[in-house]
């Protein structure tokens, strides 16, 4: 480890509870996935037109007409009223997150559409029925807005420890790396951090029985909240910003300033922070953001050969650190950058 990054560490010894709950659930998620895998092997067939639909899958996740709609009014937006005007709306970081937004969709519709898969069947050959089927007594959008909340909870809980256990850091400061926030930055995540994701939305939907169509329109719903959090725009709601993360929120949980590390982690909520205890007082404030890992691989050029290579290095970056093991417990932003 350099001298330069120290800033962005704490004593490791904050974070034994932490590890043990994620060296848990991983060990216990991999054994689930194992079974899936088993059952999948046994029963699941692969087709020519599995990866046929891969390419249909990337279309419709890249060129979905309204949320292009969406992502043209929200950079108007932030043209006009951004948040800080230093940061440029075409610059080097929306080109690299753009590669983000044009790739990421490829290991969507394969790798982690075969891990939701695997993990369906684990799960369901582990604990058969076992949901609680609240559906018939509650209606499947109440149960499906029940699903969302509990999801966005638990959000919040995996978010608040990516910034706490460091091996998770690794892969979460990827996102945290964007210097110049902009409509397209909640692209740039890296597939790990999309699994663990994906496994967050999936149990809740599971566990209260919801079909796949309304658990679809809310998972969608959260991408448009996302996008529009990420955006440089100098706006954090008025008297909504008590129920409902704004982009002030988040810039300030995307900030290198210390006071502001560790805070507002929510995703869609704001009264998980509010409750726990994470929530940043100041309403106002619009802070630089990056990390100060001067070794992390940053965007230099807009060049299309530039971009890609760019990506594939911020991909293997965190592997390269753990295989390095040269990490220790992180903060959430950092220092200089």
């Amino acid at each position: 480890m350099v001298a330069d990054e120290a800033s962005r560490y704490r004593p490791p010894s904050t974070t034994k509870a932490s590890r043990l709950i994620v060296l848990s659930g991983a060990t216990a998620g991999l054994c689930v996935v194992a079974v899936g895998a088993i059952v999948w092997a046994r029963h699941g067939t692969v087709s020519a037109g599995v990866f046929s639909s891969v390419w249909t899958g990337w279309r419709e996740s890249v060129w979905e007409p309204w949320f292009g709609i969406f992502i043209v009014a929200l950079w108007a937006l932030q043209w006009r009223y951004p948040a800080r005007r230093e940061e440029r709306a075409l610059s080097n970081g929306l080109a690299q997150d753009l590669a983000w937004f044009l790739l990421s969709p490829i290991l969507a519709v394969t790798f982690i559409s075969a891990y939701l898969v695997v993990l369906s069947a684990g799960v369901t050959t582990i604990l058969g029925d076992r949901t609680l089927n609240l559906v018939p007594s509650l209606g499947i959008w109440r149960v499906a807005v029940l699903a969302f909340v509990v999801s966005d909870f638990m959000a919040w809980y995996t978010h608040w420890l990516h910034h706490r256990v460091p091996a998770l850091w690794q892969f979460h400061s990827v996102h945290h790396s964007q210097r110049e926030m902009n409509v397209l930055s909640d692209n740039r995540q890296h597939v790990i951090e999309t699994i663990v994701s994906a496994t967050v939305a999936f149990l809740p939907a599971w566990a209260l029985g919801l079909n796949t169509g309304a658990a679809s329109t809310l998972a969608i719903a959260t991408v448009y909240i996302s996008a529009f959090i990420h955006t440089n725009i100098r706006t954090n709601l008025g008297p909504l910003r008590f129920v409902l993360v704004s982009p002030q929120a988040h810039r300030v949980h995307h900030s290198i300033e210390p006071q502001h590390y560790d805070t507002n982690f929510g995703t869609v909520f704001t009264w998980w922070d509010y409750l726990l205890g994470t929530h940043y007082p100041g309403d106002h404030e619009y802070p630089p953001t990056g990390i100060s890992d001067t070794g992390f691989p940053m965007e230099r050029s807009a060049s299309p050969a530039r971009i890609v290579r760019t990506w594939g290095a911020q991909t293997l970056y965190p592997f390269r650190i753990l295989v390095a093991r040269d990490y220790a417990q992180p903060i959430s932003g950092g220092g200089d950058v």
